[in-house]
């Protein structure tokens, strides 16, 4: 009998899922190999070629041919410089990547035979709003059939749902998320400075040993190409990943600007003539938009997950960003509260201390929304404002 059409699809899929996780996890452990042969080469160009044999003890074939003479302070203060600089990058990378292979961010997985309709999602209760569905459910997974919390998406190459996913960056060696995503900005920051560095020294000496003695050595032409590669996609990063802490966004979040998301939120309290807020009527087919009420946030539908708990669910509109707090205190959520939190990669990011109000601290949209609600039902108040 020939295997059914469905269960060929189904096989094929889970191959070239294995596939992806195959390279990608790969391509974690090699790329940072490479960028550590890189940064042994320009070690190598830098501090011995140019700094010791060009600069502080040039040989007496360049002395008395080219008329180099030593320069010994330069050369010397050029090492300590470059090693400074370097041990700063190597504990920003360090600490990165410690946090990445801890996998802290990593959600549990379900049980396979799960499905949607017969889990229940006790955390919630833990929270006065959360994102769901139409329906007031958190969102699902069906790869890893377990319920996702707020800003948790599915990496591919891990197989896994991960809290606050950024993005799957193998230059850094993993999955950059909510407990790496500070550390990450510090690395491409502190990368940009050592490579721009690198890129300036060997440009100078470079130009001045053309000049002295029209020699332009291999050697130090890769060591120029190499930190303006590395300078590039550094500066890059850390000016995009800078610019999305402040707005708070992950990139996942800033490929997908422009949705909408819908967001329960707990009632605390009921007006005395009813016990559950009525759902507002939705326009038939047939009928004339004009002739329906229109909410800026439309109220979905109010559920009843677990005994003692209603909730109503409310959607944002379009382009609207729940988490949005500011710039300045979105840079916070993630860099920390104090200018040496930024720059030290010792503590965690603040947006790990959750709190009753929910996953993450809700932006100023989100209060507006629980406003317009109580505002046009009398009576009822809701957790989140209280």
């Amino acid at each position: 009998m020939a295997p059914s059409v469905a269960g060929s699809q189904k096989s094929d899929a889970r191959d070239n899922t294995a596939v992806e996780q195959g390279v990608g996890q790969a391509a974690s452990v090699i790329v940072p190999l490479i960028e550590l042969g890189a940064i042994a080469f320009e070690t190598w160009v830098l501090v011995y070629l140019i700094c010791v044999q060009y600069l502080i003890n040039p040989s007496n074939d360049l002395r008395q041919n080219h008329n180099i003479q030593p320069r010994r302070s330069t050369g010397i203060a050029l090492i300590v410089l470059y090693a400074l600089l370097l041990l700063i990058l190597l504990i920003a990378w360090m600490r990165l990547v410690q946090v990445i292979w801890s996998k802290q961010d990593l959600t549990p997985l379900g049980d396979i035979s799960t499905e949607k309709g017969n889990t229940k999602a006790k955390w919630v209760d833990e929270y006065d709003a959360y994102v769901c569905d139409y329906e007031g459910k958190p969102l699902w997974c069906d790869k890893c059939h377990n319920w996702k919390p707020d800003r948790t998406h599915h990496c591919k190459e891990l197989g896994r749902c991960v809290r606050k996913m950024d993005h799957y960056c193998p230059w850094a060696g993993g999955i950059v998320a909510e407990s790496s995503h500070k550390f990450f900005q510090q690395f491409v920051t502190c990368g940009s400075l050592y490579t721009l560095y690198s890129l300036i020294v060997a440009a100078a000496f470079f130009s001045d040993r053309a000049s002295k003695m029209n020699s332009r050595p291999g050697t130090w032409i890769a060591a120029l190409v190499v930190p303006v590669v590395f300078f590039i996609f550094g500066s890059t990063m850390a000016y995009m990943t800078g610019y999305n802490l402040m707005i708070n966004y992950t990139s996942v979040e800033g490929i997908q600007r422009g949705g909408i998301h819908n967001i329960a939120f707990l009632i605390s309290r009921m007006p005395r003539d009813r016990s559950v807020p009525p759902t507002p009527p939705t326009p038939s087919k047939d009928e004339p938009d004009n002739l329906v009420p229109r909410e800026d946030w439309p109220v979905l539908c109010t559920v009843q997950p677990s005994a003692g708990r209603t909730y109503v669910v409310m959607q944002t509109k379009p382009y609207e960003h729940p988490w949005y707090t500011g710039l300045m205190k979105g840079w916070k959520d993630t860099m920390g509260n104090s200018p040496i939190d930024w720059f030290l990669p010792t503590k965690m990011s603040p947006c790990k201390q959750k709190s009753r109000r929910g996953e993450f601290e809700w932006g100023e949209v989100v209060y507006d929304m629980a406003r317009q609600y109580e505002k046009d039902n009398p009576g009822t108040r809701l957790s989140i404002l209280s």
